[in-house]
């Protein structure tokens, strides 16, 4: 299976890298590792409006790319980022490799050689240049369409701040590369630092508020798409390392302008959200497109790589829940049912029933929620891919971060933040958002408390959706959340253990460094 795997999305692969023409066409340096990928000529080809949205539309397939051949779905949010954020954490664990060396990235036993690393590096910079390619060429060419220029324009800005968000999240000092790279000394490949990179991020981030419009097709970026990233931008510059005091007080700014603009709403399902039936609700802002049609694309991996054990291995069950996450959860919250004690089997009947495993040590990670026979599934490697979005941004989030920036630019929450926190968890817990309960809501509290408490909120919301691990390193509670595991004997929480003050940053990859000719260092503390 794997190898029929492998050829299908080396086949999908090649056809998009064809389709986005000259944003594959130009290498930004060797030690960017982004080879020529097609001979396509470009000198002619970004002309019209048609063809920059071509061109924009590989921009946004670096966010899920499965390229086989370059290795794409170990940077993407295909296969990487459905464990990079995730594992590493007091929330996830994987208990066995998936195809190679993922237990590595949980146990904090990697090295700067490590394939997600290069690979994520590598993603990030691909997709970085092909908005550049976009920015460039279209700044100064008239498509009869300024609407249209615009909001192509402000599409590729936003795509280009989230990929070096990534970058700077995940390295600290990276390169800055913010124009399409013809000649290759043109290419400045020392680091920039860790402010530099932000001061590059909110810039294209304001550009693409400044012309996006306030909707757009389905899995595009949009205006307050901009503004709440552009939020969590700051938010993330308020916390640790770069502790920008200024920053909380911009974020309360651009999520409250989110907030106000009445766009939004938690749908009152939760789990709605996880299964493909309410992807595109009011509590969407931005998200990971997949889809699965059976004959051209063939899903993604969302909810694949975890899950709970199935017959036909529905399900790889790769990346568990830790057991001191489940334990955290009040159990009147339904949002814990994230968690399965159980698996499926069959009944006398054939009928796929709930097998408890509540006395053995195991907690299936089980929020994305796809069909569970292979009918259901569609047509088309119907055992592993599905059509399930992957949420980048959605207004629960978006709520619980705006409470986070009133208290860090005020040394306390309001009354209001404190409210938008209580309506997720009343939403969390079942009961009506808009109505004050005893039994439910967060009482008013200190500055120190309220953190703590907003933390592990965030934690109960957002569990496997990439948030963790960068929320642990904002609040400057990453190596406490890790050793908390001390405690369980499992082999799987060794990375307890094995965690170091190095590993709040990847290392830059070897094979970038060997490239560089000098040009980059590793990081300091990987040395």
């Amino acid at each position: 299976m794997k190898n029929l795997i492998h050829s299908a999305y080396s086949i999908v692969g090649g056809v998009s890298l064809v389709l986005a023409a000259g944003a594959t066409t130009v290498s930004c340096s060797d030690f960017l590792e982004v080879p020529l990928e097609s001979t396509v000529a470009t000198s002619n080809f970004y002309k019209t409006a048609e063809e920059f949205d071509l061109g924009l539309t590989g921009v946004y397939n670096m966010l899920l790319s499965a390229e086989w051949a370059n290795g794409d779905r170990y940077g993407s949010y295909f296969q990487g980022f459905l464990i990079l954020g995730r594992v590493g954490t007091d929330e996830m664990i994987i208990p066995n490799n998936i195809d190679g060396n993922e237990t590595e990235l949980c146990n904090y036993t990697y090295t700067p050689s490590h394939r997600y690393i290069s690979r994520t590096w590598y993603v990030q910079y691909r997709g970085i240049q092909r908005a550049c390619v976009i920015i460039d060429r279209l700044t100064n060419t008239d498509i009869g369409n300024e609407s249209e220029k615009n909001r192509i324009l402000g599409e590729a800005y936003f795509l280009r701040a989230f990929y070096y968000f990534h970058l700077v999240r995940l390295f600290g000092e990276v390169p800055i590369i913010n124009h399409e790279v013809t000649d290759l000394e043109m290419v400045r490949t020392e680091k920039a630092s860790i402010a530099q990179v932000y001061e590059q991020i909110v810039s294209d981030l304001k550009q693409a508020i400044d012309k996006l419009p306030v909707s757009n097709a389905n899995g595009r970026a949009h205006y307050y798409a901009a503004k709440a990233m552009l939020g969590k931008v700051y938010l993330q510059m308020a916390g640790q390392p770069l502790q920008d005091p200024n920053a909380a007080a911009l974020a309360e700014t651009e999520l409250l302008d989110v907030i106000q603009s009445g766009r939004f709403a938690l749908v009152t399902d939760y789990f709605s959200l996880f299964d493909a039936s309410n992807e595109y609700s009011s509590e969407y802002l931005f998200d990971v497109e997949f889809a699965n049609n059976g004959t051209t694309t063939y899903g993604g991996q969302v909810g694949t790589t975890d899950g709970v054990q199935t017959p036909n291995n529905l399900y790889w069950t790769a990346v568990w829940s830790t057991q001191e996450f489940y334990e955290t959860f009040d159990p009147k919250d339904l949002r814990r049912d994230n968690i399965a004690r159980f698996k499926y089997v069959y009944d006398d009947n054939q009928n796929l029933v709930k097998e408890d495993l509540s006395a053995e040590p195991i907690y299936y990670a089980y929020k994305f929620r796809h069909a569970l026979t292979e009918e259901d599934r569609g047509a088309g490697w119907a055992n592993w891919a599905n059509p399930i979005n992957f949420p980048i941004i959605r207004y629960a989030d978006v709520l619980l971060m705006y409470a986070e920036a009133v208290w860090r630019a005020h040394g306390a929450p309001s009354d209001q933040a404190l409210e938008y926190v209580n309506q997720v968890r009343r939403r969390g817990f079942g009961v009506d958002i808009h109505t004050p309960d005893p039994e439910v809501d967060l009482k008013m509290m200190s500055g120190d408390e309220f953190g703590e408490a907003l933390l592990a909120e965030r934690s109960f919301e957002l569990c496997f959706e990439g948030q963790r691990w960068y929320d642990l390193v904002r609040f400057g509670k990453l190596e406490e959340g890790v050793k908390k595991l001390a405690k369980y004997s499992s082999a799987a929480t060794s990375q307890a253990q094995n965690f170091q003050p190095k590993h709040l940053f990847f290392p830059i990859p070897q094979d970038v460094i060997d490239a560089s000719n000098g040009k980059i260092e590793q990081n300091p503390l990987w040395k």
